[in-house]
């Protein structure tokens, strides 16, 4: 482009490299950023997903030892310690039954005469193995004697 007295424009508009590679490096880090979240987003879902699950087995588990009789052998204190304890896990749980997917372990522990007479506290504990760290849900329930 030449000038009104003949001399040429040096005029040049556009990007220098620097700017260009600030850019592609802001970029990154910005669709890293979303990497991570949608990584973090993934595991939080199937953790949610686990303890629905869990949830899930053991109200099924609860409702069958709810529907039996108040007498029935299953909801005895099988180590006779009075206590429905939250910690009483393995051999010393009234009860145990495994998942058939082999991932659940559920307990059930009762305590007769809890609170009331003629009522019987029912604890129901669901433990997993989740990388390397056993977790648990816990429910709590009461089965009264009905006349």
């Amino acid at each position: 482009m030449r000038c009104a007295d003949n001399q040429i424009s040096n005029n040049q508009s556009g990007f220098t490299l620097i700017e260009v590679l600030i850019a592609i490096c802001v970029l990154t880090i910005g669709i890293l950023s979303a990497n991570v979240m949608q990584i973090t987003a993934i595991s939080g879902n199937s953790t949610a997903n686990r303890i629905t699950e869990s949830t899930s087995w053991a109200s099924d588990r609860v409702e069958s030892l709810l529907g039996l009789d108040y007498d029935d052998a299953t909801l005895r204190d099988g180590t006779a310690d009075g206590d429905a304890g939250l910690d009483d896990i393995g051999a010393n749980a009234d009860g145990n039954l495994t998942s058939p997917d082999g991932n659940y372990t559920i307990y059930w522990n009762v305590s007769v005469d809890s609170p009331f007479i003629g009522v019987k506290t029912i604890n129901v504990i669901i433990t997993t193995q989740e990388k390397g760290t056993t977790k648990s849900v816990t429910m709590t329930y009461i089965k009264a004697d009905s006349v």
